[in-house]
């Protein structure tokens, strides 16, 4: 596998890297997805849940012996704090039991969770850079970093001189034609900032709507994503067929990764799939519909894996308004230029997530 270089951080990381978010949770599959990334030249490695002592000990459990077993290969990046960004006394709590399970006590970068939000990165990711450093004067923490959904955000940090590695999305949909998108990466590479992307596929809602396939393979998705000025990938696999289609890009055609066609159709391809344009908003009764929708069908598309269905889960039950005080208006489905069946997802997340 091609290799590429991870910013000021000089770790050579391969270009396919793998996001254990989704992955199904039995010591069997962890087993296997390891063992078949590793035999590829998968290195970098994103290990997104952090309280192996309580709410993602299953998780841990099934992954740890895997992550021991092929330590020496992989470039790790463990997370600090989650969604909620937790108490800094409960981060490194979560932070230091992860570390002894990986077996050697080190993870090549500490990574800061969804800093999406100035009050976020100016708060809790400052305090969080502080206990960061003292990790890494402890030899126990190579490089910082964070992930990031908000280019504002994401500019400031790198420009700060405080962060070594930014993992932000890059994919077909959100990326092209987009100017300010083009200039972060161009940013991150003035700044020496390794960049590595998430959402590769967009959630998978590239490759698939709404049970049907796009058209749109993996191989497309990752040359689109590789061919900008990043280090690595990485794709969120269940299981290793799901591995396997995102590893088809090492070995695959010029004819098989070409993907400038598709974005003359994209819009036709990926209609009836919510891609959070937000032009069915403002909802009449207050519901972040595209929210409830993406969740919804996270919760459907992930459904055997116990991790994602937790998160989503409690992602849902922090919304202020949900999907059961929609009066079925239609205005949403009226603005909607994908043709989201909206309302019948209204109902389906309250089937999921309100019926007990």
């Amino acid at each position: 596998m091609e290799t590429r270089t991870l910013g000021r951080t000089g770790l050579e990381v391969g270009v396919v890297g793998l996001g254990v978010e989704h992955l199904n949770v039995s010591r069997e599959n962890m087993d296997s997805v390891f063992d078949l990334g590793v035999s590829a030249g998968l290195n970098y490695v994103d290990l997104l849940y952090n309280d192996p002592v309580d709410s993602h000990a299953d998780h841990w459990d099934a992954i740890a012996p895997a992550l021991r077993r092929h330590r020496d290969s992989l470039v790790l990046a463990l997370h600090w704090g989650l969604v909620d960004h937790e108490p800094i006394d409960r981060c490194r709590r979560c932070f230091d039991r992860a570390l002894e399970l990986l077996g050697n006590g080190y993870a090549e970068i500490g990574m800061m969770t969804m800093i999406d939000s100035e009050k976020t990165w100016t708060g809790w990711a400052q305090k969080s850079i502080e206990q960061l450093k003292t990790y890494q004067q402890e030899g126990r923490v190579g490089f910082i970093g964070l992930s990031n959904h908000n280019l504002e955000v994401a500019r400031t940090a790198v420009e700060s001189g405080l962060i070594d590695v930014l993992m932000f999305p890059v994919n077909l949909y959100q990326h092209p034609d987009d100017e300010a998108r083009a200039a972060l990466l161009e940013t991150c590479a003035d700044h020496g900032v390794g960049v590595v992307a998430m959402k590769p596929y967009y959630g998978g809602r590239l490759i698939e709507t709404e049970g049907r396939p796009s058209g749109i393979t993996p191989v497309q998705c990752l040359h689109y994503v590789l061919s900008q000025p990043l280090a690595t990938a990485v794709a969120g696999p269940q299981h290793t067929n799901h591995l396997n289609a995102a590893l088809g890009y090492v070995h695959a055609s010029d004819g098989e990764r070409e993907h400038g066609s598709l974005t003359e159709d994209l819009t036709d391809r990926l209609r009836g799939q919510c891609l959070e344009c937000d032009h069915c908003l403002p909802c009449p009764e207050g519901i972040p519909i595209s929210v409830v929708v993406v969740s919804t069908n996270y919760l459907d598309y992930y459904s055997g894996t116990t991790m994602s269905v937790k998160f989503n889960r409690d992602f849902y039950s922090a919304i202020p308004v949900k999907a059961s005080a929609c009066t079925e208006c239609g205005v949403c489905e009226d603005r909607c230029p994908f043709g989201v069946e909206i309302i019948a997802k209204m109902h389906r997340a309250v089937e999921l997530f309100e019926t007990a």
